[in-house]
């Protein structure tokens, strides 16, 4: 699937503003290949995998924090390039992964 693609399906399936797909596709574009493998498998299937970064896997990041499931796939690969920041924004009471320099 191409950026434009993403994009489109982002906002209309997955009710992303037009304001913020772009951030959001790019981050989608870097993710490590374990993190894309298991992104595109949930986008074909609906699927969530148990695919494990630093101790998390996407449901427990919804479990933990109230997010869209690209939000915790984002939050997913954020975890595998910056764990310390990831983890201590993960434990905090308030949580927005746009803060994340992915």
């Amino acid at each position: 699937m191409n950026k434009e693609q993403l994009r489109e399906l982002l906002v209309e399936k997955y009710d992303y503003k037009n304001s913020q797909v772009d951030d959001v596709v790019d981050k989608i574009m870097r993710f490590s290949p374990n993190v894309a493998a298991a992104f595109n498998k949930w986008l074909d299937t609906g699927e969530i995998d148990d695919t494990l970064v630093e101790g998390y896997t996407v449901k427990s990041i919804i479990e933990k924090k109230q997010m869209k499931v690209v939000s915790a796939y984002i939050t997913l690969d954020w975890l595998g390039r910056e764990p310390d920041v990831a983890k201590a924004a993960l434990n905090q009471g308030m949580f927005n992964n746009t803060l994340s320099s992915q």
